[in-house]
């Protein structure tokens, strides 16, 4: 037993080896207990160069090959638990990507003033709300208070003939007050404008306006903040984990989605997206490429009725990226594979889009999971136990690339069709010879006798 650290991609068992006599012989006794093939198609089996490396996370040990040609399938390989890995999308669904060294930062988003105060966090709005009040009364309580020192009210407070711009204002606190009242027409009488100042008359329709729009201007925010659609990601479920198993003799890379509210999502779409290094015929190294995958469920597109959870499907065909890569190099590679569901929401109609990514090494190969739907005859109701959302269990399925798997495939029909066709050929002629005379198996004889 070999253990290694998983950050290295190496694998943390070692499989048996594929050039001992014992095992090769054990491999073509299986093999010929599986097939209907007779001991006389093995003879020439070989086993191919770095079959010993190929994981499984199966129970049971197979190997068959015909003509260079290999299946290989060993007992559960227990992988230590990595450390953090870096990934685009957390599993939240958030974005794991920062902006630096943009040109005029804070202008930008001071030019998008609304989106931006809709996006940071609770305790920055109230701070700003908190702040834009308190900044209008004040100003508005130093307007007020310069209108009556320019008029000299405060040089006349004792005078009953005079007549102020603003009565009862003795003093800052008293204006401040009287601004106060004003913006939020709370008007408790004991401090009123009179037409003896046509300034004061203009400020006082001034600051009745500025109030309207700074509430207007919050209560929208906060509707807006509130029902923006980026919570409804945390009532839809994406599997902790996808998986690699066969599926209608197609190996298949696949992970569950799930909504936990009865109100439908409705035109629910999905795509996956792989992020992987790549480097061009020029040289040019791209760090993180995108590659779209074909997904489906069931025999639909990638359209999803999100009612129940459903098992997204992308088949590796030679069309997928995947292709060419078996479970050792799942390992071996830094991938990820990012899961985007848009939909409308029912209740508000509003578009919303939920996100989660899985890592090379969070795709666990030779899983299927497990079903939570079932029927109860008391209450007449399908249930879903989402207790076993992220639940597999063990598959036999190959280790190797889905390349080679359908090259074996392939391989296999075909000289298990030319035995067959040979077989019924020596059946025919024995049954066309019991019909004919002793001269005609005389001269097959030696027609066959000449031949070898």
């Amino acid at each position: 037993m070999k253990f290694a650290d998983v950050e290295q991609g190496e694998v943390l068992s070692e499989p048996p080896i594929c050039d001992k006599n014992e095992e090769i012989e054990q491999n073509i006794n299986e093999c010929q207990r599986l097939s209907p093939c007779t001991p006389g198609d093995f003879e020439n089996m070989a086993m191919t160069e770095g079959c010993a490396r190929s994981l499984s996370s199966n129970k049971f040990a197979v190997h068959a090959s015909v003509n260079g040609r290999l299946l290989f399938k060993t007992k559960q390989s227990k992988i230590l638990p990595g450390r953090h890995r870096k990934r685009l999308i957390l599993k939240n669904g958030s974005t794991n990507v920062v902006a630096k060294n943009v040109e005029k930062r804070r202008q930008r988003y001071l030019q998008d003033l609304f989106i931006t105060l809709v996006d940071i966090q609770w305790r920055w709005n109230l701070l700003i709300f908190s702040m834009g009040f308190i900044i209008t009364w004040l100003v508005f309580a130093v307007i007020w208070w310069l209108i009556n020192y320019s008029h000299g009210d405060f040089f006349h407070m004792n005078d009953t003939n005079w007549e102020p711009c603003v009565h009862n204002i003795k003093s800052f606190t008293s204006a401040f007050l009287f601004s106060l009242e004003t913006q939020h027409t709370i008007g408790y009488g004991s401090r009123y404008v009179n037409e003896e100042c046509p300034e004061a008359v203009f400020v006082l329709c001034l600051q009745s306006i500025t109030g309207v729009m700074i509430q207007c201007f919050i209560v929208g925010m906060v509707f807006a903040k509130f029902s923006r659609p980026k919570k409804r990601q945390q009532t839809l479920m994406f599997s902790r984990n996808a998986i690699v198993c066969l599926r209608d003799g197609k190996l298949c890379l696949m992970f569950r989605v799930g909504n936990m509210r009865k109100s439908p999502v409705i035109g629910a779409q999905i795509t996956l997206h792989l992020i992987k290094r790549k480097t061009t015929t020029e040289g040019e190294v791209i760090p993180y490429y995108q590659s779209q995958l074909d997904i489906r469920h069931d025999s639909v597109s990638n359209s999803l009725f999100l009612s129940w959870p459903v098992v997204i499907i992308h088949e590796i065909n030679q069309h997928s990226p995947l292709y060419a890569m078996s479970a050792e190099d799942f390992l071996k590679d830094k991938f990820e594979l990012i899961a985007i569901l848009e939909g409308t929401t029912e209740s508000t109609g509003q578009s919303f889009q939920a996100k989660s990514s899985y890592l090379s090494r969070e795709i666990v190969w030779g899983q299927r999971f497990e079903q939570i739907i079932s029927y109860s005859k008391e209450t007449g109701d399908f249930l879903v136990d989402y207790g076993k959302f992220n639940n597999t269990y063990e598959t036999e399925t190959p280790l190797c690339s889905a390349k080679q798997f359908y090259e074996f495939q392939k391989s296999f029909s075909v000289d298990c069709e030319r035995y067959e066709n040979h077989n019924m050929t020596r059946e025919h002629l024995k049954n066309i010879g019991s019909l004919r005379s002793p001269f005609f198996d005389i001269i097959e004889g030696r027609s066959i006798s000449s031949t070898e």
